[in-house]
This record gives C-alpha cells, sequence and structure tokens, in this order.
C-alpha cells in the first residue's frame, strides 16, 4: 500500500486521482480548499474511511499549507506519491490577459507547488521511494510552441513552463535526499479547465497517468513526461 497526498482533490483530475488510488488499494491523504463543500468528496470518504483522509490546504496560503503538513506529521504517516495537482487557467492571450490574472495563476500553479513541494519534505523523506508529480501541460513545453500549436492562455502557458523548470531544479536539489520530480501532463482532458471537446475522459487520462508511473524507472528524475508515459520536449 501507498501513501498518496494530492492538492486540488476536489474535483476534476485530483479526485479521480483519489478515486482511482483507492480502488488500487493505498491510502490517500485529499487536499482542498473547502472540504465541507466537497460533496463528492466527502461521499468517498464515507465508502472509505480507513484509507481516505481530508485535509484543508489552500495552495494560495503558506499558513494554510504549513498547518496542513503539521496536522499530517502527527499522524506519522509518510508521503510516497505527492501529486502538486492543485491549478487554474486563463485563456485570455497577450493583448487581454490581466495582471490581476496572471498574478492569480502564477500564485497557483507555480508558488503553490514550490510551497507544498518544499513543505512536504520531511513527510517525502519517511518514504522508501518518494516521488514528487507537478501537474504540468504540453502547453507549457517551450519547444512544442509553434504557427500549429494552440495560441492564447498566455500566463497559463508561461506558468507551467515555469513549473516544468521548478521540477528540473528540484530534481537536482532533492537527489541527495532521495527525492524524485517529474512533471506530467495528463493530455487534454474533459474537466472545467478543459472543456467537453477534449480527448479523454478523465478516468481514462488519470488510468493512463498512473500506470505511466507505475513503469516509470526507478531512478528516473527531473522528466516531463505525458499521460502515456512518453517524454515530452522542454
Amino acid at each position: 500500500m501507498k501513501n498518496i497526498f494530492i492538492t486540488g482533490a476536489s474535483r476534476g483530475i485530483g479526485f479521480e486521482i483519489a478515486k482511482q488510488n483507492l480502488t488500487q488499494g493505498n491510502h490517500v491523504t485529499a487536499t482542498c480548499r473547502n472540504p465541507s463543500q466537497a460533496k463528492e468528496l466527502n461521499l468517498l470518504q464515507i465508502q472509505n474511511k480507513e484509507r481516505l483522509d481530508i485535509m484543508e490546504l489552500d495552495v494560495e496560503d503558506e499558513d494554510s499549507i504549513r498547518l496542513c503538513f503539521d496536522k499530517h506529521k502527527e499522524k506519522n504517516r509518510p508521503i510516497d506519491l505527492l501529486f502538486n495537482n492543485a491549478g487554474v487557467i486563463d485563456w485570455n492571450d497577450l493583448f487581454e490577459v490581466s495582471i490581476s490574472s496572471v498574478e492569480k495563476i502564477y500564485k497557483v500553479n507555480l508558488i503553490g507547488c514550490l510551497m507544498v513541494l518544499r513543505l512536504a519534505i520531511p513527510c517525502l523523506q519517511k518514504s522508501i521511494a518518494p516521488l514528487i508529480i507537478n501537474l504540468s501541460s504540453r502547453l507549457g513545453s517551450i519547444d512544442l510552441r509553434g504557427e500549429t500549436q494552440l495560441g492564447g492562455a498566455i500566463a497559463y502557458q508561461c506558468s507551467k513552463a515555469a513549473l516544468n523548470m521548478l521540477t528540473k531544479q528540484a530534481a537536482i536539489d532533492l537527489k541527495p535526499l532521495k527525492i524524485r520530480v517529474i512533471s506530467q501532463s495528463p493530455g487534454w482532458v474533459k474537466t472545467e479547465m478543459g472543456g467537453v471537446k477534449a480527448k479523454y475522459q478523465v478516468s481514462e487520462a488519470v488510468s493512463m497517468m498512473l500506470h505511466s508511473l507505475n513503469q516509470l524507472p526507478s531512478d528516473q528524475t527531473g522528466v516531463f513526461i505525458g499521460e502515456d508515459g512518453k517524454e515530452i520536449p522542454w
């Protein structure tokens, strides 16, 4: 049994990661901003009382993150897999996006991930083979930008490119602690962010993600992979 920690777990990809890990027999700590309003997550807990903890964590609030991990450390439970999943998007382009929206997106998609990653280290060190998965996007790949690629969403794309650099640098910094860090794109998924025209159902995308993570070489770190496990250019 693995111990899984997920941010942004009240809906979408985060919720499905929690659900499928419970099906696999793992213990899950699912975090979100407002646990009392997370109806599906609370129903899931009723069905999995012994293996699902729901905790409050707001990735925009360092005090909230610190308090969450302080409580988690009291349980003396390691974190084997940390899914830095919480994220937001704004589809506006260079000419339309507001600076306040850019700041919000960076606060959630980059700074929040950095704070979670850093404060999770003591719990990750209790694991035999800890792995951090930063949920990224192909829209954050600088190499894939071009005339045939989707335009717009400039703040989101920049934030995910920055997140990929966080992955790369954190993999270097955490290697002496034997903590691996990767970026993973879930693909284009039918969520509130992805929209109804997206390629994958949520359950399909998450199933592929988890399968590819199980196939990841035990020494691999600092890579950017897709839902299928194939490497994506930075």
